[in-house]
């Protein structure tokens, strides 16, 4: 087979972006300095699912979950934490503040009011 060719059948990776719940836990786990207690991890593992079955993107999961690891959260919270990096994009770019001045053009400005 040359390189151009895409590889057909029996292949058992997944698709790029299909991910598990398994599979983000070992992520997370990864990244803690000590492993957390089952009791947790459990808790974590039945939130992420229910995300990942509910059609939430991984890449917002995974962005939720590292908020989750670095502040040492309740597992519980993670659906907020999900909702708040789904709509943290309307809130990143603040309008631009533009300092007050006086209108060259009064009657424009206000309506001929002053």
């Amino acid at each position: 087979m040359d390189l151009g060719d895409i590889p057909s059948g029996g292949s058992s990776a997944h698709a790029p972006d299909t991910v598990s719940a398994k599979q983000l836990l070992g992520e997370y786990i990864a990244a803690c300095n000590h492993r957390p207690p089952d009791a947790f991890l459990n808790h974590l593992g039945k939130q992420v699912r229910t995300l990942l079955d509910e059609g939430i993107a991984p890449a917002h999961l995974r962005a939720a979950l590292e908020r989750h690891r670095v502040k040492g959260l309740s597992p519980g919270v993670l659906p907020s934490l999900v909702h708040e990096v789904m709509n943290a994009a309307a809130h990143a770019t603040p309008a631009a503040h533009r300092a007050w001045t006086n209108p060259t053009d009064v009657v424009a400005a206000y309506g001929d009011e002053l």
